[in-house]
Formats: structure tokens, sequence, C-alpha cells
């Protein structure tokens, strides 16, 4: 399993997505991105690839897919942790307006859910259920899986037995690839937040 993160936005960094409303697309970097995430994908035979259906990971998957002449399986359980309430928001926003829930937040950044939204559990179980099923349907295939930074952290966390209370160690930038072989009795990372541009060398 490579999962791949979506190339990077305009969106601002520092503001919770809220993609039923704005759905962002790839800028001209997240464009290049996703290309040199699909340059190095060309060389591996890929069986199936799955995708988040929003703009930014449509975009970056349309981009892989290209070059192996399939489809792209779009599914919304691969869509982003959800904030609920907090979407749309800049944090200092969130701070600002729901100091109480932030601080709860920040002391439990995985337990933690707003109004309406998921905590990093909820998230898990979500993503989890989908992963066990294309898992089960794709025994000793390829198959690559383009989400995002939330979906990537939970689901790698588990596979490698870590605490999900830990997610967030995991560096997952943008367009990079995370290759998961998922076996019978272990699981084998065989490469984390990989970019195959000129990014590596200031990571």
């Amino acid at each position: 399993m490579i999962f791949v993160r979506h190339g990077q936005t305009d969106f601002p960094i520092d503001r919770i997505y809220c993609d039923d409303k704005e759905n962002p697309e790839l800028n001209a970097d997240g464009k290049r991105q996703a290309e040199s995430a699909a340059e190095f994908l060309k060389r591996i035979d890929i069986d199936a690839i799955y995708a988040s259906p929003v703009q930014r990971t449509r975009m970056t998957a349309e981009a892989i897919a290209k070059y192996h002449g399939l489809s792209v399986e779009f599914n919304q359980a691969l869509v982003e942790r959800r904030f609920g309430i907090w979407e749309g928001l800049y944090f200092d926003e969130v701070e600002r307006n729901y100091q109480d829930e932030f601080l709860a937040w920040k002391r439990d950044q995985a337990g933690f859910a707003p109004q309406g939204g998921e905590s990093a559990y909820d998230l898990l179980d979500r993503v989890s259920h989908f992963l066990q099923n294309i898992i089960a349907e794709n025994r000793g295939r390829t198959i690559v899986v383009v989400t995002h930074v939330g979906p990537i952290r939970v689901l790698v966390a588990q596979a490698l037995g870590m605490s999900i209370d830990s997610f967030r160690m995991l560096r997952i930038d943008p367009a990079s690839l995370t290759r998961v072989d998922f076996g019978s009795k272990q699981n084998n990372l065989v490469f984390l937040n990989y970019v195959d541009d000129a990014r590596m060398v200031n990571l």
C-alpha cells in the first residue's frame, strides 16, 4: 500500500479546511509536486488507485493514474478529519472563540472532537474500515491510496502498532509517498514521507 498525500494548495496553512464549501484545487507548486510523485510511481506496477473525492486529492490521483491506464476509485471514507463547527476557521479564531475546547484539544489531540467533528480515533475508525476492505480484496497487489495528512498519519500509526496518541509525530508532507506492506503476521514500513524532488534536500 502506497499512501500519497495530495499536493499543495493556496489554502492558508493556519486555517482548518472546509471542503464542503471551498474545496480548493492544487496550486502551481502542488501540480508540480503531484507530477513528481506520479513520475516516481510510473516505475512501479500499480494495480488500483483509490482516492478521497475532493479536488486536491482528485487532481493528485489523476496525475498518477494517467501513467497506468487506470481509473481512480473515489471514496468518501478517505476525506480529511472533520472538525465540525471549527471548519473554515483560523487557529487563532478557534483559540479566541472556543477557549475551553481549544485547551481540551491541546491536552488530548487524539481524543478530543469539536462539536459536530471527529476525534483522531473517530477518523481511524472510519478510514480503517475502508482500508481493511481493500486489503482483503487486493492481497498480493500494489495499491495507491491518495488522501490527506490525517488519514495517512492514523493509518500508518495503527499499522506500526504505535499509540494513536502519537500520530502527530509522523511527518507527512504534500505529495509525499509512504509505503506499508501489510502482511498476515506483521506490517512493514518500507519508506515514510518520501518526496522525489528538490525538497528532499531540505527535509
